[in-house]
């Protein structure tokens, strides 16, 4: 039997309310329900997708001095070009990032994440690793460091340019050593030291601590570069005439004239160079180079005392015993 569909309407009126029933056609028509449909499948089945998802974590490390910020870049299967994510954060002691799952390469050490420090005196970090298909993934710590600073150059005798092999070399903060190495056989040396002296206040390079000459200071500027190139002579310069002497301690007093109490001009270190010219039984007189900066030396002229200087031998010109060759 065909069933008609039964049309229901509402008549609201002002004395009551009235309800009634159509079959059959009429002007008024409200909603159609059809009958539901059925597969005639049972049980009902209901089906639905899940997505994992990888979570990475990688440590951070800061050996030295630390960025403001970090920028992330994570790549996967050595194709660098075609970033899966880029991250932007501050430089926190870990990064973590989550990817769609089976987006990395399972079987090698293809995927890539690279570490762009946003401070020019710090390194770029690349960070290989192998995927995962979901799951979490812990990688070994990266360490952020500043661009090293390096320092060569030549040792030689300013007597006659020759090259000094086995002199110590140092770098300094102030009095405080930071590397040390010597020269090789061809007076050549270079010295590498952590990017965060860039910026520190006073870096000297000294030469010549294992020399019978009094050590020679050079303060650096890395204020606009990385890398310095320093050549430094040691020993008197063709301006001194023999004989020579040196001064054999500390604290000697260089003074204008040889009369008792007069005037001392300046007191010599150790191993400082004198060019005698006058010989008195007790006295010395004779000249001394000093530096005026940028390379340049003036003679001056004064007396010393004979017992504070030894004749200058150029037999073997390294100390017989240094104890404390950072002394200077």
């Amino acid at each position: 039997m065909l069933k008609r569909p039964i049309y229901v309407f509402f008549l609201l009126l002002a004395g009551g309310l009235m309800i009634a029933s159509i079959s059959g056609c009429a002007m008024f028509k409200g909603p159609e329900y059809s009958e539901i449909i059925y597969n005639h499948r049972q049980p009902l089945i209901s089906v639905t997708y899940e997505y994992g998802e990888i979570e990475i974590h990688l440590p951070l490390k800061y050996p030295g001095a630390r960025p403001n910020n970090l920028k992330f870049h994570v790549s996967s299967r050595g194709d660098t070009s075609r970033k899966m994510i880029s991250v932007f954060q501050e430089a926190s002691d870990q990064f973590i990032v989550y990817l769609p799952q089976g987006v990395l390469d399972t079987d090698s050490e293809s995927n890539l994440i690279k570490i762009f420090p946003q401070d020019p005196d710090f390194i770029p970090v690349n960070v290989y690793f192998k995927g995962i298909q979901f799951g979490k993934v812990t990688l070994e710590p990266a360490s952020i460091v500043m661009i090293p600073l390096v320092v060569d150059g030549s040792i030689y005798l300013n007597k006659n340019d020759s090259s000094l092999a086995g002199v110590e070399v140092s770098l300094q903060n102030y009095n405080n050593i930071i590397t040390k190495s010597k020269t090789d056989n061809t007076g050549y040396f270079t010295l590498t030291i952590p990017g965060k002296y860039k910026h520190a206040k006073y870096v000297q390079l000294v030469a010549g601590a294992n020399m019978i000459f009094k050590p020679i200071k050079r303060k650096l500027d890395f204020s606009q570069s990385y890398d310095l190139t320093v050549n430094v002579g040691l020993g008197p310069s063709m301006s001194l005439d023999d004989p020579l002497y040196l001064t054999n301690k500390s604290n000697v007093h260089f003074r204008d004239k040889p009369d008792i109490g007069s005037k001392t001009l300046f007191l010599l270190e150790n191993g400082e160079i004198i060019s005698v010219q006058r010989v008195t039984p007790g006295e010395y007189y004779g000249s001394i180079e000093v530096d005026v900066g940028k390379g340049k030396n003036v003679l001056l002229e004064g007396w010393v005392y004979r017992n504070d200087l030894d004749l200058l031998q150029f037999d073997d010109l390294f100390k017989k015993d240094v104890k404390d060759a950072t002394s200077l």
